[in-house]
């Protein structure tokens, strides 16, 4: 596998974007532009606007990421960002979607240097109090995964759906029992989460009196073919193992132990190209710790090449 062009997803949920903390807010910045992405999915941009102060904020995060952007629409409250020497925005999608409180950004994009490589990319925030919610919004998401787009070759006009190469998110919810990693911590236990509004929001009744813990958005996103990346590259031969899916959040009162809720999915064809995935330590800056996903650029390419039986 080529290792010539590395790109870097980070998904990080910045507890209230810093809540006015200025200080907080810098701190965070510098973090995420030494972990050199190339695309940025942030959750819990609160403050930022695309006009007055908030649209200033917003202007200073790309400055020192040094990537261009976007914000979602309604309450700002996700932001995507990307790194203009590597890919082009082709589209800002339309994504004030009905039902949604905290509205996803989305884009396409295509790899610079090429005529026609375009994916999908994406940044969401699943509801925290409504399970029925969470799995609307994650049926919502696997719009991202059926972008048909045509283009003109020498036999006329084709179709291509296009892959999702990452989507960030906070999922406040968990994954499927069934698919956890051997050795990958367990999902708490109803019992375990002593607070009994977070009880409510983390599960959902399947009888009277008889609760599961809530799983249906990961189940939803991987019937659509979006594959949990970090549960693929843990599982790989000499691959980082158990650290690829570590929790993201700490063990708390309210929520009880601690899980894995932050999560990148991308397209199941492009797995070949993740090398490397790593949960990032946040402590003292964030309730959430941040996901890093290294692919190969030039497999995504590759693959993508093959999979439309495009020539070079």
């Amino acid at each position: 596998m080529s290792t010539a062009r590395l790109i870097r997803i980070v998904s990080c949920n910045f507890e209230l974007n810093g809540n006015g903390d200025y200080e907080a807010w810098l701190a965070m910045q510098q973090r995420l532009a030494g972990l050199r992405p190339t695309i940025l999915c942030r959750q819990e941009t609160f403050g930022y606007a695309p006009t007055g102060r908030g649209a200033t904020l917003f202007g200073e995060s790309k400055r020192i990421t040094k990537l261009a952007g976007d914000l979602g629409p309604g309450k700002h409250a996700t932001a995507l960002y990307y790194d203009p020497k590597v890919f082009d925005q082709l589209t800002l999608w339309d994504t004030e979607w009905p039902g949604w409180l905290l509205h996803p950004t989305a884009m396409t994009l295509r790899v610079r240097g090429t005529q026609d490589v375009d994916v999908v990319v994406g940044c969401a925030h699943l509801s925290y109090n409504s399970a029925t919610k969470r799995v609307a919004e994650a049926e919502d998401l696997t719009r991202l995964a059926d972008r048909v787009e045509t283009y003109q070759s020498e036999g006329g006009s084709v179709k291509r759906k296009l892959p999702v190469l990452a989507l960030g998110m906070d999922t406040n919810s968990y994954i499927d029992p069934a698919r956890l990693v051997p050795g990958e911590l367990p999902i708490p236990r109803l019992e375990e989460i002593k607070d009994p509004p977070h009880r409510a929001h983390r599960s959902y009744e399947i009888a009277p009196g008889e609760r599961v813990m809530d799983s249906r958005p990961d189940r939803t996103l991987l019937t659509a073919g979006l594959e949990d990346v970090a549960r693929h590259v843990a599982l790989l031969p000499g691959g980082p193992g158990l650290a690829a899916v570590a929790a993201t959040v700490d063990e708390c009162d309210t929520h009880g132990p601690a899980h894995r809720v932050d999560r990148v999915c991308s397209t199941d064809w492009l797995l070949p190209a993740v090398v490397h995935v790593e949960v990032v330590d946040m402590t003292g800056l964030s309730d959430h710790h941040t996901v890093v996903v290294t692919y190969d650029l030039d497999t995504v390419i590759d693959l993508y090449r093959a999979r439309f039986a495009l020539t070079t």
